[in-house]
């Protein structure tokens, strides 16, 4: 097929752009969950998969926490425990 070329072929190609630039955004910003077996071989779980909104959800509160503490520290960043006079962190 011939290749429009003029004023309708650049919008045309414009538009495309526009939207494979928008699906690779919500492609990227949809949740992944990867996971490992005992032997360290990663597996991706699908939406679909029962585990998967658990996962996520722990994910999400566990950023959530890091997020709060992160608002408390005074350095501005998620704050390291000290070590202790024996060795332990507090």
């Amino acid at each position: 097929m011939k290749e429009r070329r003029g004023t309708v072929g650049r919008l045309t190609g414009l538009a495309g752009g526009v939207a494979a630039a928008a699906r690779r955004r919500q492609r990227d910003r949809a949740p992944r969950v990867l996971v490992y077996d005992a032997g360290g071989h990663p597996a991706t779980l699908e939406p679909e998969d029962a585990r998967f909104a658990g996962i996520v959800a722990a994910a999400e509160r566990m950023i959530e926490l890091a997020g709060d503490r992160a608002a408390q520290s005074s350095r501005g960043g998620v704050g390291v425990p000290e070590p202790r006079g024996d060795g332990e962190l507090e």
